[in-house]
């Protein structure tokens, strides 16, 4: 029974939080691939520090991204180029992709 119950508590979780969203899944992966490029694997809806996020995962030239797409106002908050085992013997620092909130800045 507590499985049932844990999945009602993620369904509850996951309709509030398209209820507080105004960026679709569409206008998400097309911001993504705007900043990014590739083909895009993966796209969530989540809450992080309590503002609704997108995070769409892609895949560009070897590489994963992970792009973070208000979901209020479809601006990119955060891209970055994930690191693979081979990247972590070698050192090698992930990417961090400008932003739009940074670019503005």
């Amino acid at each position: 029974m507590k499985h049932n119950h844990d999945r009602v508590m993620r369904a509850k979780k996951t309709v509030a939080l398209i209820s507080t969203c105004s960026v679709t899944i569409e206008r998400a992966i097309n911001v993504a691939l705007s900043s990014i490029g590739g083909t895009v694997f993966d796209a969530k809806l989540k809450e992080v520090d309590e503002r609704v996020v997108w995070r769409v995962k892609l895949l560009n030239a070897g590489r994963q991204f992970k792009v973070y797409i208000d979901g209020r106002s479809g601006h990119v908050l955060e891209a970055k180029a994930e690191i693979v085992a081979d990247e972590r013997q070698e050192g090698v620092q992930p990417a961090r992709i400008p932003t739009f909130e940074s670019a503005s800045r």
